[in-house]
């Protein structure tokens, strides 16, 4: 069976391509777009240094009933916060809901870390939140976010909910990766194997998903407009 090191490292190599084919693929768009790509571009980067050093056995550090992966937990505070405030960005949100969408997704991920490390009520009070939390976020984003939304142009609302739906499965799956691993239904290997795949979608994809999508949030202005260039303040729910 192949070793969960060569698995790391090969995809250590996946990241390296990626970034050189996102940095090229900017060339392509407009300086301003540009800007909303570079923060997705850096978190695939950073990745590729994360993985390779899980991948040489470094950072791993035992703690109560598990073991602490500090690259792994460097590379998803970096990214997860990162990809939900985005997503209520590009919906026209009030900062408040923008902070407080990156906040959940970080709760959630100290949550994984409670869970892992804990099998006390401590453990089950992680588990618990990050249920709560992708219940709370599937709200925000299917309630008062996709209202400021659909006062957007119409090539920003469709991107907006394109980039909602795409974020939430995706972190589904990884919510269901979560679950089964922390019940220990993975041996090693299967384990190495399904998180890295479902890290390379949420990453690579969702970085790849942007610089495709990115001249939208240029076209539409990078606040809140309607279909004809005129401001519009977010709905009561979603502003300040």
């Amino acid at each position: 069976m192949i070793e969960p090191t060569t698995v790391r490292l090969a995809t250590a190599g996946i990241y390296l391509l990626a970034t050189l084919v996102l940095v090229g693929a900017l060339t392509r768009r407009s300086p301003t777009a540009r800007k909303y790509c570079y923060p997705f571009v850096a978190v695939v980067a950073v990745t590729t240094i994360t993985v390779g050093l899980r991948g040489i056995g470094v950072g791993a550090i035992p703690i109560g009933t598990g073991e602490l992966d500090l690259p792994q937990a460097a590379a998803d505070y970096l990214s997860y916060p990162l990809l939900f405030g985005f997503a209520a960005f590009v919906a026209g949100a009030s900062r408040r809901y923008i902070a407080a969408t990156a906040m959940i997704a970080a709760i959630m991920r100290f949550g994984y870390d409670i869970a892992d490390l804990s099998e006390s009520v401590l453990g089950l009070a992680g588990t618990l939140s990050i249920l709560i939390g992708y219940a709370l976020l599937l709200g925000l984003y299917f309630g008062p976010l996709a209202s400021t939304a659909a006062q957007q142009s119409p090539k920003r609302a469709l991107f907006y909910r394109k980039t909602r739906n795409l974020l939430l499965f995706v972190f589904g799956i990884l919510i269901a990766w979560a679950m089964l691993q922390l019940f220990g239904f993975f041996d090693p290997f299967t384990q190495v194997v399904t998180l890295e795949y479902i890290d390379l979608m949420l990453r690579v994809g969702f970085a790849a998903f942007v610089v495709a999508n990115a001249e939208t949030l240029v076209s539409s202005g990078s606040g809140g407009e309607n279909g004809q260039g005129r401001a519009v303040a977010p709905s009561s729910t979603a502003a300040d």
